[in-house]
């Protein structure tokens, strides 16, 4: 906030007002030791003057009368300057914080900004392959502590390409946010679902009795994933293979309980595999003639 200077002169600096940002303009103001250097000099010069003007006319008590005018005018002119150059700096000096503690937060929401994005999947918002692996430590490490079981489902979708190569990259990447919202409803809250790539995602089950309660699980998330997505005229139903792995059992440490999820689910795809293709090609022709037939019956 702008402040009135009442002795511009005493700053060298025209008459005006002394705003906090001119504080620390080295250009604009005269450093505080010039100034009493300066200040110095000339109220001796004053007092000379009154003492010389004093002799000359013989009177003394006019003279002390000027020279401590003189000086009480010097002195509340001087402070008054020097009380205003003090509210600028410390204006300026909050106005200094105010600023850093401003970029001080942006760089913090930055910071988190970065962390999420490296540590989630840009597409569906669910944790990647790295904080999958992180929470999987924690849990083994958590499990180990009090003697219970952890379960892994590895899941891989069913001959994919031919949706994406049917419909189009935007509808797969739409089907893969929906089916990512279908399996975090699909398993409890503190469960963690994270893609682990491509039409790949894990789902990490913490606290199951063992595998019974994995396989339950397991058929809960088929099924979520089994349920018809639309895509205009369409519905499409897609399968998925799952593996299961269970702590301790199959593995103690992450990369054995992936492994472990990774090779049992391949073994239920290669079980799978001769009807799968057949049964999505057959949907997705179904489909097709229905969307024809609807397109025939309006142009009639």
């Amino acid at each position: 906030m702008p402040l009135p200077s009442p002795a511009p002169w005493a700053f060298c600096r025209p008459v005006g007002t002394l705003s906090a940002s001119s504080a620390l303009d080295p250009g604009a103001q005269v450093p505080l030791r010039r100034l009493l250097a300066w200040a110095a000099p000339a109220g001796a010069a004053f007092a000379l003057i009154a003492v010389a003007a004093g002799a000359a006319f013989g009177d003394r008590p006019r003279v002390f009368v000027a020279l401590a005018l003189t000086t009480v005018v010097t002195v509340f002119l001087l402070c008054q300057g020097l009380v205003a150059r003090i509210v600028a700096r410390l204006d300026d000096a909050v106005s200094e914080r105010d600023r850093l503690e401003s970029e001080l937060h942006a760089a913090h929401r930055t910071k988190e900004e970065f962390r999420n994005l490296a540590n989630h999947d840009d597409l569906t918002g669910l944790p990647n392959r790295s904080l999958l692996h992180d929470r999987l430590g924690l849990a083994i490490a958590h499990a180990q502590r009090q003697a219970s079981h952890l379960a892994l489902l590895f899941l891989d979708l069913d001959d994919f390409k031919t949706v994406n190569d049917s419909f189009g990259h935007a509808f797969g990447d739409r089907l893969l946010v929906e089916l990512a919202t279908r399996l975090r409803s699909s398993v409890r809250g503190g469960d963690t679902v994270a893609r682990f790539g491509g039409d790949e995602f894990v789902v990490l089950l913490d606290g199951v009795t063992g595998a019974e309660d994995a396989a339950h699980v397991a058929t809960k998330v088929q099924s979520a994933v089994q349920a018809p997505f639309r895509h205009d005229d369409h519905e499409i139903s897609i399968g998925a293979s799952i593996g299961v792995s269970v702590y301790p059992g199959n593995g103690c440490s992450p990369d054995e309980l992936v492994t472990s999820a990774d090779a049992n689910m391949y073994r239920d795809k290669q079980r799978e595999a001769p009807a799968q293709p057949s049964k999505l090609l057959g949907a997705i022709k179904k489909t097709a003639r229905v969307a024809q037939a609807r397109v025939i019956l309006s142009s009639r």
